[in-house]
């Protein structure tokens, strides 16, 4: 080879190479991974007839921890929520509400497809979850009546999640996860009632859902941080029926491992 291909062929080379180095982590719209914290506040209200039939509503902050691991053909994520205020009101009535959840799931990439002129991945996947409610009123009781209930799910559901790139450190985010079948646990009232307080639901009796669409700013090659809507619901209908709607603004950062 004559010196001066030669010479073109390792620039050439060279600015190939500085240029993927230039490149964010994610650039590819690949699955974040690594450890991520999430804060969430907004709106949320339920009807738990347990109880009473009426809404109570107000603010309930969530606190979110994600374990998320990249294998050669899926990736894998656990995590736990906690959510609890003492604020949530029906009128002059108020109520403690406190929600956990435990989650995990396996996803699996889809093709790689094109969406707003950039290269965009999806990953579809099972997940097996543990949601927990608790609720109790802050009124005073006698005898046998009560002011406080319980729900609990077991289930087993769809996760789904969306990265599109905008640039090399934007990329738009999207999620939607769904129980399809769960093993519900609700307290009952055992002296007029001789209903079980375990059923297995589906789709029609019971559910526990959620969607988030975010953009996530890649700050360095192992830091990231997301801002999101998030929008939840769960319904359980076999016993007296428990409604949970919210929808927060979240922000979560990203530390890659």
């Amino acid at each position: 080879m004559k010196p001066a291909a030669l010479l073109s062929y390792g620039l050439l080379s060279m600015t190939a190479v500085l240029l993927h180095a230039q490149e964010s982590p994610g650039r590819n719209g690949k699955f974040p991974t690594g450890l991520s914290f999430q804060y969430g506040l907004g709106s949320y209200a339920h009807t738990d007839e347990y109880i009473s039939r009426e809404k109570y509503s107000g603010s309930l902050p969530i606190l979110q921890a994600v374990w998320t691991h990249r294998h050669d053909r899926y990736v894998y994520h656990v995590g736990m929520e906690f959510g609890s205020s003492s604020e949530i009101r029906n009128a002059n009535i108020s109520s403690t509400v406190t929600q956990f959840s435990l989650r995990q799931g396996f996803l699996y990439p889809l093709p790689g497809f094109s969406l707003l002129s950039g290269n965009a991945n999806a990953y579809v996947g099972p997940s097996t979850g543990i949601f927990v409610f608790t609720n109790k009123q802050h009124i005073a009781v006698s005898g046998f009546d009560y002011a406080q209930s319980t729900a609990a799910l077991i289930s087993l559901g769809l996760d789904s999640r969306l990265i599109c790139p905008l640039s090399r450190r934007f990329h738009i985010e999207s999620s939607l996860n769904f129980s399809v079948l769960s093993l519900g646990l609700r307290m009952v009232d055992m002296e007029e009632s001789d209903e079980s307080p375990v059923k297995l639901l589906t789709l029609f009796s019971g559910v526990n859902g959620s969607w988030e669409l975010g953009m996530r700013y890649h700050l360095s090659e192992k830091l990231s941080m997301k801002t999101a809507y998030l929008l939840a619901a769960i319904r359980i209908g076999a016993w007296d029926p428990l409604y949970i709607a919210s929808d927060n603004l979240i922000l979560t950062l990203t530390y890659g491992l």
